[in-house]
């Protein structure tokens, strides 16, 4: 029972370390986004149906559209057209 127990907290504590935004590409093109965390700026080009994991500490994200989002780290962002749709 003891190594269940330890398996479990160990398996919680991991998934908490990770806890980033999603981002998925839902459209048909490539997007760049640029994500702001700790004042520092880095883009990232997503592909069509891809997914790439930022903000574990929380960040801001500008969209191809220019629209900004202030997001804490686990959201479950979806890009459609440019535009996000926050989960």
């Amino acid at each position: 029972m003891k190594t269940v127990s330890y398996a479990v907290i160990a398996m919680l504590a991991a998934t908490g370390a990770a806890s980033g935004a999603s981002l998925t590409n839902k459209g048909t093109d490539s997007v760049t986004v640029i994500v702001t965390e700790g004042g520092i700026k880095n883009e990232f080009v997503i592909a069509s149906g891809e997914t790439v994991t930022v903000c574990n500490g929380g960040c801001f994200l500008t969209l191809p559209n220019g629209d900004r989002a202030a997001l804490a780290g686990p959201e479950t962002v979806e890009i459609v057209n440019g535009q996000a749709v926050i989960k």
